[in-house]
């Protein structure tokens, strides 16, 4: 079945970058240097952010990685980044503990964008992690980037020559762009049937794709979609609407079906996580980030 374009093509274009911006907590304990991803940036169209974090606390911090639909790489060591993991998208909260005297820095995608230089299907990592060296293309050399004395947006844009996007334009490229911009427009709320008629692809094929190359079913990702708008909204400290109203803006049916919903991914009532924060949750219920992080720490001794 051929796929009609026509006017989408500008979604799928190399000058342009989505809007989307996953919610992201800044946690006490952490110093954060984001780096300018701006146009004319190798990656400027395939990344969400480049940040890094250093543990400044005397004791480990736990940051909290919220579901978003985005495929991770982060480097990190004891002063120096000397170990590099890819960390798949998520279908839940999970947590990535910063050790004291310890640098993060992480590079994060864009739903759909990190096919091109994995070595592995992206759903083989789903909710998973793997070494940069058996994950990525050239991985070695990403973690001698990473070691070297330069700025952040330096290294950024050394590693971009390897986490190469493929300019070639593939059929699936325009169909995921164009599915993942209008779940995004739509904040989640929109059915994958109208996807479907939009798109002339079957539901299952839609599935197929969106598994392959983000990970997840594009219900999961409509769903933490919605999460991430309501979570801007929840956190909004000059917004002072009800959690109901909240929950209806960001397109749940009501407080309960958003609870719901946050019980399935974060594991904890909007109105907790409202009260408390991040705080709310209880960390040794969630699942690590990075599997291998107690052997690094004990490398890092």
């Amino acid at each position: 079945m051929a796929y009609y374009i026509s006017d989408r093509q500008n979604l799928a274009s190399s000058k342009e970058r989505s809007k989307y911006k996953p919610f992201s907590v800044l946690t006490p304990g952490c110093r954060w240097i984001e780096a300018p991803i701006c146009f004319g940036h190798p990656l400027f169209v395939s990344m969400c952010d480049i940040f890094v974090s250093e543990c400044i606390s005397d004791s480990p911090v736990i940051y909290p990685i919220i579901p978003d639909g985005c495929l991770s790489v982060i480097f990190y060591g004891d002063g120096a980044f000397e170990y590099g993991t890819v960390c798949g998208t998520t279908d839940r909260i999970k947590k990535l503990t910063l050790i004291p005297g310890w640098k993060y820095m992480i590079f994060r995608f864009m739903p759909g964008a990190s096919a091109a230089f994995l070595k592995c299907d992206i759903n083989d990592i789903t909710n998973n992690s793997i070494s940069v060296e058996d994950g990525v293309r050239n991985g070695d050399r990403l973690i001698s980037i990473s070691g070297r004395d330069l700025d952040i947006s330096e290294k950024a844009l050394q590693m971009s020559r390897i986490l190469k996007i493929d300019k070639r334009r593939k059929e699936t490229d325009y169909l995921i762009r164009y599915c993942t911009e209008n779940i995004f427009r739509n904040n989640g709320n929109i059915m994958i049937a109208d996807l479907s008629e939009k798109t002339g692809f079957s539901d299952r094929y839609l599935g197929k794709i969106f598994e392959k190359y983000i990970g997840i079913s594009p219900k999961t990702y409509a769903e933490i979609i919605r999460l991430q708008s309501s979570l801007y909204r929840i956190f909004d400290k000059t917004n002072h609407d009800s959690l109901m109203n909240i929950a209806l803006d960001s397109g749940y049916f009501d407080h309960a079906h958003m609870n719901r919903n946050y019980n399935k991914f974060l594991f904890c009532s909007s109105g907790e996580l409202r009260k408390k924060g991040f705080s709310a949750l209880d960390y040794s219920k969630i699942e690590p980030y990075i599997y291998s992080y107690e052997n690094d720490k004990q490398k890092g001794a």
